[in-house]
C-alpha cells in the first residue's frame, strides 16, 4: 500500500478515534479504581472549597474525601473467574489430533482466555493476534485494545474486517521514539514510522504528504491468506460491562464520600454570637513601624483568648451539624440491591447460606448465568477460528468436528450431583457424559482413557482364569 493511500485511510479511520477511546476506556478507568468521583468529588465540594479560597481564609474548611467503591472491578472479576477458571475442554475427533492441538496452545491458553474476556469486559471488544516466531512456530497472543483500530467491510452483512489498524509506540536503538501505524489486509502488513516528535504537528498528511512525519512504506507478506487478528466481543453489540450500570456506580461513590464528609465536617463546630462587645478592629504595625488598623475576627480572638465578651442581651451557642445517618444507611442499600441486578452480578452476601440445594443456586447465579452466556455465545466461534488456524499451520487439515466444553466456577451441591448420576440409567445417559459430568473428575478425556486401561486389565486377568479357559498354573495376580 503506498503512503498517500495509507495516510488517507488511517485519517478517515482515526476520525472519531478519540471520542470512541474515550468512551471504551472509562471501563478500564473504573476496573483499576479510577472512578468519576476521583475527579470530582462529593456534589459542590469543590465549588464550596475555591468559593472559601477566594475569601482569603477558610477557618471551617469542608471536608473533600473522594472514595471510589471498584464495584466494577468486583463485578468483572466476578464474571471473568466464573467462566474462565476452567478453560473450555477442546476435542477436536480423535486423541492423537486433540494431543498437537493442546501442545499448539500450550499452557498459555487458559490465561489468554482470561485476559481476552477482562478485556472484553471493560472495552467491549478485545483482540488476538496469531504469527510465526523466528523458530517459524504458531504463537498467539492477546493485543490491546486502545492499539487496534478495526475496519469492517461494510458490504457485507456479516461485516468481515477489510483493513485492520495497530498502532503502538517504539524505541529504536539510538532511544528515539516511533509511532508505528501496521495497516494489515488479507495479503500483507505495511508499517509506517512516524516520530513522537512529528505528531505535535498541525499538517493534513492527504494535502502534505511530504510534510507528515511518515516514513515507509514496509511491506511484509500475510502467510496466512486472511488478517491474523480474532476479535473476541463482549456481547453482540461489543458494549463493555460499565455502560449497565455506571451512572449507578457514580452516585453510590458520591453518597459514599458525602458520608465520610460529613463525619469529618461534624467534628468542626460554628459559633453563633449575640450583641458581641469587645474590639472591631486592632492596630498592627508593618515593617516601617507604621501603625495600621485592620479589622478583628472574633473567631481568632476567641481561638486565641479563649473568651470573649458579649452585653448582657448578648449570648455564644455552638451548632454542630447533624448526620442522616438512618436515610443515607438505606439508600445505600437500595443502591447496592440495584447494583447487582443491573450489573447481573452474584451478591456475595445471600439471605440463605450453608448447604442450599442445586435449584436455589442456580437461582442465585441465574443473572451471572446469562450474562456469563452472552460472553460465551460470542467467544466460541472465535476459539473455532483459532483452532482452524491451529490445525491448518500443523499439517491437521480441516477437523471433522470441533467440541468446546466450557464448566462454571460456581459453588455446586455435589451429592445432588453423584445421586443423580449414579441413579440415571445407561439408556438415558452414557458413560462418557457421565464422567464428564461427575464433580469429581477435572479431565474427563483422560479419566475415560484409565478407565479403558483398567477395564482391559481387569479381562486379561479375568481371562487367565480356568474357568475361563485359562492354564490353571499360571498365576493370577491378587
Amino acid at each position: 500500500m503506498d503512503l498517500q493511500k495509507a495516510q488517507k485511510l488511517l485519517n478517515a479511520a482515526f476520525r472519531d478515534r478519540d471520542r470512541q477511546l474515550a468512551v471504551a476506556k472509562s471501563g478500564e478507568e473504573y476496573y483499576h479504581n479510577r472512578s468519576k468521583i476521583k475527579q470530582t468529588g462529593a456534589a459542590a465540594i469543590d465549588e464550596i472549597n475555591r468559593f472559601l479560597c477566594d475569601l482569603g481564609k477558610n477557618p471551617l474548611k469542608s471536608a473533600d474525601n473522594r472514595i471510589p467503591t471498584n464495584y466494577h472491578k468486583v463485578f468483572v472479576d466476578q464474571k471473568i473467574g466464573y467462566l474462565f477458571t476452567y478453560p473450555p475442554q477442546l476435542d477436536i475427533g480423535s486423541p492423537q489430533a486433540n494431543d498437537q492441538l493442546a501442545q499448539t496452545l500450550g499452557s498459555d491458553f487458559g490465561r489468554v482466555l482470561k485476559k481476552l474476556g477482562l478485556d472484553a469486559s471493560n472495552w467491549g471488544r478485545a483482540w488476538l493476534h496469531y504469527y510465526i516466531d523466528e523458530q517459524q512456530q504458531l504463537q498467539y497472543h492477546w493485543v490491546s485494545p486502545e492499539q487496534i483500530l478495526p475496519v469492517y467491510d461494510v458490504n457485507n452483512i456479516k461485516l468481515p474486517l477489510k483493513y485492520l489498524i495497530r498502532t503502538y509506540a517504539m524505541t529504536d536503538d539510538a532511544g528515539e521514539t516511533y509511532e508505528r501505524y501496521e495497516i494489515w489486509d488479507d495479503k500483507e502488513c505495511s508499517y509506517f514510522l512516524r516520530k513522537t516528535s512529528e505528531l505535535l504537528k498541525d499538517v493534513k498528511p492527504e494535502q502534505h504528504p511530504e510534510q507528515s512525519g511518515f516514513t515507509g512504506p514496509k511491506v511484509l507478506p500475510n502467510r496466512f491468506g486472511k488478517i491474523p487478528f480474532i476479535e473476541f466481543r463482549n456481547n453482540a453489540d461489543a458494549t463493555s460491562d460499565l455502560e449497565m450500570y455506571q451512572d449507578l456506580i457514580d452516585v453510590y461513590d458520591k453518597v459514599f464520600s458525602g458520608f465520610a464528609n460529613d463525619i469529618d465536617d461534624i467534628q468542626e463546630i460554628i459559633y453563633v454570637i449575640k450583641n458581641y462587645q469587645g474590639a472591631r478592629e486592632q492596630t498592627v504595625y508593618d515593617k516601617e513601624g507604621n501603625p495600621k488598623h485592620v479589622p478583628l475576627d472574633p473567631l481568632q480572638m476567641l481561638k486565641a483568648s479563649k473568651w470573649i465578651g458579649v452585653d448582657e442581651n448578648g449570648g455564644l451557642e455552638v451548632v454542630h451539624g447533624d448526620i442522616p445517618h438512618e436515610a443515607r444507611s438505606k439508600f445505600i442499600e437500595l443502591l447496592k440491591v440495584q447494583l447487582y441486578i443491573a450489573a447481573m452480578a452474584v451478591d456475595p452476601n445471600p439471605d440463605k447460606i450453608g448447604n442450599a440445594s442445586g435449584a436455589y443456586l442456580d437461582y442465585l447465579y441465574q443473572l451471572l448465568e446469562l450474562k456469563a452466556g452472552m460472553m460465551e455465545t460470542e467467544f466460541r466461534p472465535q476459539i473455532d477460528e483459532l483452532i482452524r488456524v491451529i490445525t491448518r499451520y500443523t499439517g491437521l487439515g480441516e477437523p471433522s468436528k470441533i467440541e468446546q466444553t466450557w464448566t462454571r466456577n460456581k459453588p455446586k451441591n455435589y451429592l445432588e450431583i453423584v445421586q443423580m448420576i449414579a441413579q440415571t440409567p445407561s439408556s438415558v445417559m452414557s458413560d462418557e457424559t457421565k464422567t464428564k459430568e461427575h464433580p469429581l473428575v477435572d479431565n474427563w478425556q483422560g479419566e475415560r482413557e484409565r478407565i479403558k486401561s483398567e477395564e482391559k486389565d481387569r479381562k486379561e486377568e479375568m481371562m487367565k482364569l480356568p474357568q475361563f479357559g485359562g492354564d490353571p498354573e499360571d498365576p493370577v495376580d491378587e
